[in-house]
């Protein structure tokens, strides 16, 4: 087949369809490097689909449009509705990447998510407050790596974010990566306005990505953050997949299956995003028709022994791959490694981390001598440990051995 992928940057999808022998065209953010073995088209913002509408005569003719990028979702699914290629609909891309249209139908659906209101000014936001209820939360209606979103406590607060920028800033991308959409945006610059939501008291946030094959759901892979991400941004954190047969699992597992079947069927990977209120119960966050970010996909892919990028490109060309829903352990874990400000003095060696008990691989990222890599957001560049618990409830101290052996220093 001949598949036309829209990229940022992050090669996977196309290498893994190149080698399963497919033709690859790549449509991808001008300024950002080529892909050896595909030829390449470049778009200058992937929100502008009138230019998108220009350049689609230019394009080879192609067989299927796929993204794994949430940047591309709509701009893939506005290509493959002028080529009348089968895949997601710009209906449910729009779902999938429009928070406020995303909740509006989650709620229709009868799923549990938070109230909330678009605004477009600061000024605004003390109204939908009163409506809401104080303290609320706000955040972008496209976004991601929790970029941009923030709690305000009360009308003295929001005065306070106000007055130091809060809603003016840009956000700045080490990556290069986000350049050609509206993720680094500040909230006031927004086309459509941005979101006040009702606030939730989380005690837990839980994850669940999903491979699905035309609305079918073939694997669900649920699992949890050590705390909820508003309150680990900047810090050291930890995701563990759990097994099908946790307390959690199963609830989880269900609410991100009906999620993904209000917003819109599909061939692929959808990444939900479940929290748990101290008194309301389980809401559902957010969904994303694409894989998890961070080490998500790599334990599904561990966890459950499957090959990601040779399925990422079998659901990309509409083919149903075999996956099987056995977990291989009892839990696992990806424990990230904290970036320290400044310049990196000592970490210990890969290879003595990788001869710990439990230690599947560690992917180390920092280099003695050179600065910690920045990260944006929840997302960290300065690498992770792949880990097998020897229990859930002893896990926190865990994480603190297997960090303190790490010992990252820096000055």
């Amino acid at each position: 087949m001949h598949v036309l992928v829209l990229s940022t940057g992050n090669p996977l999808l196309e290498n893994a369809l190149l080698a399963s022998g497919h033709t690859v065209t790549v449509l991808q953010p001008a300024g950002t490097d080529s892909i050896p073995g595909t030829t390449r088209h470049t778009v200058e913002h992937w929100d502008d689909l009138d230019a998108l509408t220009a350049l689609e005569p230019a394009l080879p003719d192609v067989d299927a449009i796929a993204t794994i990028d949430e940047q591309a979702i709509v701009a893939a699914a506005h290509l493959r509705q002028l080529r009348a290629l089968p895949g997601l609909t710009v209906d449910a891309a729009r779902a999938y990447t429009d928070k406020a249209t995303m909740k509006t139908a989650l709620a229709a659906a009868s799923l549990p998510v938070a109230r909330h209101r678009v605004v477009h000014h600061a000024d605004e936001v003390a109204t939908a407050a009163r409506e809401l209820g104080w303290p609320v939360l706000v955040k972008p209606r496209a976004g991601l790596a929790t970029l941009n979103t923030f709690v305000v406590r009360d009308p003295d607060h929001l005065k306070e974010l106000v007055d130091t920028g809060a809603f003016d800033t840009r956000i700045t991308d080490p990556t290069g990566r986000l350049t050609a959409g509206h993720v680094l945006d500040s909230l006031h610059e927004a086309p459509h306005g941005f979101l006040v939501e009702q606030f939730l008291d989380v005690e837990a946030e839980f994850f669940c990505d999903l491979y699905v094959h035309r609305g079918t759901v073939l694997l669900a892979v649920p699992g949890r953050y050590d705390a909820p991400l508003l309150q680990s941004v900047g810090d050291a954190s930890f995701d563990t997949v759990l097994p099908p047969d946790h307390p959690d699992a199963r609830d989880i597992a269900d609410l991100a299956t009906r999620a993904a079947a209000a917003l819109g069927a599909q061939s692929g990977a959808v990444h939900c995003e479940i929290l748990r209120d101290r008194t309301k119960g389980l809401f559902i966050g957010e969904a994303g028709a694409r894989p998890g970010g961070g080490s998500i996909t790599e334990l599904a892919s561990v966890m459950y022994a499957f090959d990601l990028p040779a399925t990422l490109a079998a659901l990309a060309t509409d083919t149903r791959p075999d996956l099987d829903t056995t977990p291989r352990f009892p839990a696992l874990t990806a424990v990230m490694i904290p970036a320290p400000a400044g310049t990196v003095t000592n970490v210990a060696d890969q290879d003595a981390i990788e001869e710990l008990p439990g230690v599947l691989h560690a992917d180390i990222r920092l280099t003695v001598g050179q600065p910690a890599p920045a990260g944006i957001g929840t997302m960290t560049r300065a690498g992770r440990v792949l880990y097998v618990p020897d229990h859930l409830d002893t896990l926190d101290q865990e994480v603190a051995d297997l960090r303190a052996a790490l010992d990252i220093r820096a000055e």
